[in-house]
């Protein structure tokens, strides 16, 4: 992986070492200038085994999680990357039939090209010490069968190579890596894939037949070869997974299919090996791209696309694995303070003296600073081995998940590990940093004595400069949002505002409780809102991304903790109170809620903690039980049941009436519409007025189609007041098309990628727009064809992908479809699977693969859901954290109250007693960030989810067993966490913790 957000991971490595290098000097420098500090900071790393144990555990979790996404990006980064190579071999670039001297999309078969072509390349690169490899090819997708066998593949890629030139381009291999001749294989030979070799289960000297313009067609299998491009091996467009292939001879080919003097692309192969060849693509293009104008032709470098494609992939999974990483992260950091403020807790009388012989508050700090060390780099350690752990998981997962798409290999690189570990120690350098700055202000005389520091009421200046600092800053930001209609920095801002003037009010004596809940109720509403209507009318729409989602659960977990833990009495009362109910138990329970109170610091940390995992978890799981009902509904099939997909290698005349006569049973069918796709996958299409063609999948309806299909529109040009206007556009009016909801800015989709089209002037939030005119290019090279968006389909239909507009104004572009796609609506809709078996097994001369739509559904939201449980699982791992906080606690607790709980085991209190009161401490602590976090994660999915236009009318729905199973888990362990201190707490003999120093 070599870039993480745009950033080169070269780069981003060099400064986390430099970094890394200036913490450890700094402790360097301590141990040498400051021996005796540095002494009395590590020595007490190995005295309490257990708690250090604990303490590595807590602060190993930001270099573990950092660690897994950085493998993550690996693993994807490689996986793809390799399947390029693999895959292309020595083919580094493509000729093909183009509008644009520059293709969009590599050779598919679709568009077939003069021979002569081959003459246009070889002399516009003649010479080039660049290229080491011209060759012809020819690509046509048919059915093909072994009958011996009884297997079959419906669609096989045939791929005609050039003999005399295929040494050029490293020859084909067969499986054991043997060179095959294919210019001495027999008149009626071919070379099989591996792939196609496996799923017709055929062997050399097998007889297999090859159904081409419906006419069968016998071939003998003269040799296996390795899956690459050159034995037609190569990623379906219509399904996305690997389709099987074989090669023979061009000239075989040609006269098989009567393509005479007919090729599909030119393939160059670059000087150099499989890998390092990509470097001179840009000089090869650029060549090209000034030979080819006037040609009708155009060149894709198809290694560089797909490697520069496997690596921006790989950035995006980095980069949205660490976003969400960032909440356990942040709880992480949570977790650093937390534990140097109780271990500051438990020497405070070891400070004080540490002061009161002469000791400065910076040599308290290096004292800290050189304990923290010591744990990071062991926490880094061990979080960066377990970070691997978690990647090589994560990647076997992927593996399970996306096997039938790309062949995914955990793999880690040791430049990724470095990165993490040195980030997850500098993170916990300058988190302990911090600390240690805050708790050496302490007053020597209390320290001394064990006693809290009195409360001053003095004014201080300080409180007016953080005023001061975050009502500019939030002012800044807030303006800087507007002005560049960008939402992070507005909704950051004006987060930040309020704090300043609550820090003003404070100055000037107002009560804290009234102030920061104030704050806190402020916050609330605002992120409740923020992604409502109202709030954009008066700011109006901002542009925010995925990191809107880390801001806005950051706010609301801060903005609750703050109302939390300035009601704390309120809510302790309450347990109190409930408490009450059992008399015997009563001073366990009032007991338990006066340490939350005492110190609400440590008490509201500890509940942000686990309100901020619990709020991410919750958050993606509803999101997806709601996602995933929404797209499953009753209206994503669009009324139709089987799809029928039919390659035009092979066409039918009759759908209904050929099934007929091959047995199958067509009165079940109740309707049978006919979408025909011109191209394989997509097809250059502009906005009208631009210059660039961008790709998108281009879909032509018949009228039968067009009529009984459960057709809505999410979005309405004006003049088409409903539904039903759009539908009769498009069956009646010319040159009108409809488009799916991923051509709509922010939609993501086809518009995740730069080459995607997207139409401008539309928003996700229009529920009207004026009429868009586009522009279509024609394959055969005359002017491009105009057509008016009329509609965009509604998100609900998830069948439904691309461009649609009558068949008529399809066939006024382009000359014959590469696919007609049978659609039938069935009696008995619950057969759907069964009768695509029978049409499929019926239609298999003509290479026809049908599917149940349904299932087709379910199978693509079940990957999407698994890759999404995924990645909740990683997020779980921050539960990680909140488990050894609770550990911490518990631990530290014991050691910080040993003396309070010798005081009351000797005033009567019992063993039970002593261990109930830290369970029900727990459990209200753990509670709280539970109960926050999940309402927060519900209010926000459901803001989110109800906001969404796609979104319009459907339920709202709540995966309660699995947040009830993530709420049960999470109390269960951290009670189990609790019970063991707190057994050990019970069992101190009274007279032993009264002497304890």
């Amino acid at each position: 992986m070599d870039e993480v957000f745009g950033v080169s991971m070269a780069s981003i490595v060099t400064v986390l070492v430099a970094m890394l290098a200036f913490c450890l000097l700094t402790v360097a420098w301590v141990a040498w200038r400051r021996p005796v500090i540095f002494k009395l900071g590590v020595r007490n790393i190995p005295r309490r085994k257990a708690q250090t144990v604990l303490i590595v555990v807590g602060l190993m979790l930001s270099t573990m999680i950092i660690a897994a996404a950085l493998g993550v990006g690996d693993t994807v980064d490689y996986s793809i990357t390799d399947e390029v190579y693999s895959q292309l071999g020595h083919v580094d670039e493509e000729v093909v039939a183009s509008q644009n001297v520059e293709a969009q999309t590599s050779s598919s078969g679709d568009v077939k090209i003069d021979a002569a072509a081959l003459g246009t390349v070889e002399q516009a690169l003649a010479g080039d010490h660049n290229v080491d490899g011209i060759m012809p090819v020819l690509k046509v997708e048919a059915p093909v069968v072994d009958e011996a066998k009884g297997q079959s593949e419906p669609n096989v890629t045939l791929v005609g190579l050039d003999p005399t030139k295929l040494d050029q381009f490293g020859g084909l291999k067969d499986t054991n890596g043997k060179t095959i001749d294919l210019a001495a294989i027999p008149v009626d030979g071919v070379v099989l894939s591996k792939k196609a070799a496996d799923d017709l289960d055929a062997a050399v000297g097998d007889t297999i037949t090859v159904y081409f313009n419906n006419q069968p067609v016998q071939r003998t299998v003269a040799a296996v070869g390795e899956d690459t491009y050159l034995t037609g091996v190569g990623r379906s467009q219509s399904t996305g997974k690997d389709q099987a292939g074989l090669a023979l001879p061009l000239a075989s080919l040609q006269a098989m299919t009567g393509n005479t003097d007919k090729i599909t692309a030119v393939v160059i192969s670059n000087t150099g090996g499989v890998r390092d060849s990509v470097g001179a693509s840009d000089a090869v293009v650029d060549k090209l791209k000034a030979a080819l104008p006037g040609t009708n032709l155009g060149v894709s470098a198809v290694k560089q696309d797909g490697v520069d494609a496997a690596k921006l992939f790989s950035s995006v999974f980095t980069g949205l694995f660490l976003v969400l990483g960032l909440f356990s992260i942040a709880a992480g950091v949570l977790l650093i303070v937390l534990i140097f403020t109780m271990l500051a807790a438990e020497r405070r009388s070891e400070m004080g003296m540490e002061r009161a012989v002469g000791a400065h508050r910076r040599q308290l700090i290096q004292q800290f600073i050189a304990e923290g060390s010591g744990y990071a780099i062991l926490a880094g350690m061990v979080g960066a081995a377990l970070g691997v752990v978690a990647a090589l998981g994560i990647g076997f997962a992927m593996g399970w998940l996306f096997g039938d798409f790309v062949d995914i290999t955990p793999h880690v690189t040791l430049r990724s590990m470095i990165g993490a570990y040195c980030l997850g120690v500098v993170i916990t350098f300058l988190a302990v940093s911090g600390s240690s700055w805050k708790i050496s202000r302490l007053n020597v005389v209390a320290a001394v004595r064990d006693l809290p520091d009195a409360a001053s009421s003095r004014r201080r200046l300080r409180t007016l400069v953080w005023a001061a600092l975050m009502l500019l800053g939030g002012a800044a930001m807030t303006m800087a949002g507007l002005s560049g209609n960008s939402a992070f920095p507005f909704y950051l801002g004006m987060s930040l505002v309020p704090f300043g003037v609550a820090l003003v009010l404070r100055f000037f004596g107002v009560p804290s409780r009234a102030v920061f809940t104030t704050v806190g109720v402020y916050l609330l509403a605002f992120w409740i809102l923020g992604s409502a209507e109202k709030l954009d009318s008066i700011f109006g729409e901002m542009d925010g991304g995925f990191e809107m989602f880390f801001l806005s659960g950051m706010f609301m977990v801060i903005a609750t903790t703050i109302v939390i833990l300035q009601n704390t009495d309120l809510l302790l009362a309450g347990v109190s109170r409930l408490g009450g109910l059992f008399r015997s138990k009563l001073p366990a329970v009032r007991t338990a809620v006066a340490y939350p109170g005492a110190a609400r610091g440590r008490t509201g940390m500890t509940i942000a903690m686990f309100s901020l995992i619990i709020f991410s978890l919750v958050m993606m799981a509803t999101m997806n039980q709601n996602y995933v009902n929404l797209f499953l509904g009753d209206e994503a099939n669009a009324g139709w049941d089987v799809r029928a997909d039919a390659p035009n290698s092979n066409p039918i005349n009759d759908f209904t009436g050929t099934l007929a006569a091959q047995g199958v049973d067509t009165s079940q069918f109740k309707n049978v519409g006919v979408v025909t796709s011109p191209t394989s996958f997509t097809a250059p299409v502009r906005m009208a007025g631009t210059q660039d063609w961008k790709n998108f999948p281009v879909r032509g309806m018949d009228g039968a189609f067009i009529a009984d299909s459960t057709l809505k529109f999410g979005q309405r040009a004006e003049g088409y007041a409903t539904d039903a206007d759009v539908v009769k556009a498009l069956a009646n009016d010319p040159n009108v098309a409809v488009v799916d909801v991923s051509a709509v800015p922010g939609n993501g989709g086809f518009g995740g990628f730069d080459n995607a089209f997207t139409l401008t002037g539309l928003k996700t939030s229009d529920k009207t727009f004026k009429p868009i005119t586009v522009e279509l290019a024609d394959p055969r090279g005359g002017q491009p064809h105009q057509a008016t968006i009329i509609g965009v389909i509604d998100t609900k239909i998830g069948s439904l992908v691309g461009m649609y507009a009558n068949q008529q104004t399809i066939d006024q572009i382009y000359p014959t479809p590469t696919t007609t796609s049978y659609y039938v609506a069935l009696q008995d809709a619950g057969q759907s699977d069964a009768v695509a078996k029978q049409v499929e097994a019926a239609l298999l001369p003509n290479g026809v693969q049908a599917t149940s739509i349904r299932d087709e559904l379910k199978d693509g939201q079940k990957t999407s859901t698994g890759f999404l449980y995924i990645i909740q699982g990683f997020m779980g791992l921050g539960l990680l954290v909140g488990v050894a906080a609770i550990g911490v606690i518990a631990f530290r607790s014991v050691v910080e109250r040993r003396q309070q709980i010798g005081v009351l085991r000797a005033l009567g209190y019992q063993r039970s007693m002593v261990s109930l009161s830290f369970m029900i401490e727990t459990a209200f602590v753990v509670g709280l960030g539970c109960l926050a976090g999940t309402t927060l994660g519900l209010i926000l999915a459901r803001n989110l989810f109800t906001s969404d236009s796609t979104a319009a009318g459907a339920g709202f729905l709540i995966p309660w067993s699995i947040i009830l199973t993530v709420l049960a888990a999470t109390m269960v362990v951290a009670m189990l966490m609790t019970w063991i201190p707190s057994r050990q707490a019970a069992r101190i003999a009274p007279a032993e913790a009264l002497r304890y120093e």
